[in-house]
C-alpha cells in the first residue's frame, strides 16, 4: 500500500487546520521506467511547513512550492508542505508516502521547532532513509531564524539555530544549502529596515510578510535558488 494513501488522513489527525496541497502525480510503469523518466525530468517533491506550502488564508504568504511550480517548466512539483507542523510531524507524513520517493526531494524542516536541533536532525535522517533504495537526489535546506528578539544575533536562541545549520552542512555536504544565510544576504542596502535585519542576521523585512513568514518576493527567491541548485547538480 502506498504511504500516500494515508497522507491526507494523518495530516488531519496531526493538525486539523494545516495547509497544504498536492502537486505532481507519480510516474506510472515499472521501477526501471520510472527511474529513466525521472532522470530526464527531475520532478520535485517539496516537504516542509508554511515556508513550503504557504498559508491558505493569506495570499501574501504563498510558500515556495507554488512559486517553484510556476518556473519549473516541464518538471512536476509536488507540494508536500503542511502549515504549522514540526519537523517530527512532517517526517511522519513524508515517511508514510512513497509516490515520490525517487523524485528529487527537498526537505525544509524545523520552522516550527527551530531550537530542537537533535529532533530536527533525527527527523531529516528518517525522511532521507525512507527514500527509494539508492536515491541520492535530495536537498536539505537550513533552518531559518525568525525576526524575534530571541532569534536575532545575540538572542537566546540565535546560536542554537546557526550551530544546527553548521552541523547539517557538515552532515550533508553538497546536499545542504543554508537558505537562512542566503535570505539574509538578499537584504536591500537602500532599505533601512533591511539594513537592521542584516546586522541582526535575520531574513530582511523586504522578503517577509511578518516576523516569521516569507512574502511573495521571499518565496520566489527561494524557489529560484532551489531550482538553480537542482539544475546545477544535473537532476
Amino acid at each position: 500500500m502506498q504511504r500516500r494513501l494515508a497522507l491526507g488522513a494523518l495530516a488531519s489527525m496531526v493538525l486539523a487546520a494545516c495547509g497544504g496541497g498536492g502537486g505532481g502525480e507519480p510516474v506510472d510503469g515499472s521501477a526501471e521506467a520510472d527511474a529513466s523518466a525521472l532522470a530526464a525530468t527531475g520532478d520535485i517533491a517539496a516537504w516542509g511547513d508554511s515556508h513550503t506550502t504557504g498559508l491558505p488564508d493569506r495570499p501574501d504568504v504563498p510558500g515556495y512550492a507554488a512559486q517553484l511550480r510556476q518556473i519549473a517548466g516541464s518538471r512536476q512539483v509536488f507540494d508536500g508542505g503542511f502549515a504549522g507542523l514540526t519537523s517530527t510531524q512532517i517526517a511522519e507524513l513524508q515517511t508514510r508516502e512513497d509516490a515520490h520517493d525517487d523524485w528529487v526531494n527537498v526537505f525544509w524542516y524545523g520552522g516550527n521547532n527551530q531550537t530542537d536541533a537533535e529532533t530536527i536532525k533525527a527527523d531529516l535522517a528518517r525522511s532521507i532513509a525512507s527514500l527509494a533504495p539508492g536515491s541520492d537526489r535530495f536537498l536539505v535546506l537550513g533552518v531559518v531564524n525568525q525576526a524575534a528578539p530571541a532569534e536575532r544575533r545575540g538572542g537566546a536562541d540565535y546560536a542554537t539555530i546557526v550551530r544546527l545549520n553548521e552541523e547539517l552542512a557538515a552532515q550533508y555536504g553538497e546536499r545542504f544549502f543554508d537558505i537562512r544565510a542566503f535570505l539574509v544576504g538578499l537584504a536591500d542596502p537602500a532599505n533601512p529596515a533591511d539594513v537592521i535585519d542584516r546586522q541582526d542576521d535575520v531574513p530582511p523585512t523586504s522578503l517577509r510578510a511578518d516576523g516569521v513568514h516569507l512574502n511573495v518576493a521571499g518565496s520566489t527567491a527561494v524557489a529560484r535558488k532551489v531550482l538553480e541548485l537542482i539544475a546545477a547538480k544535473g537532476w
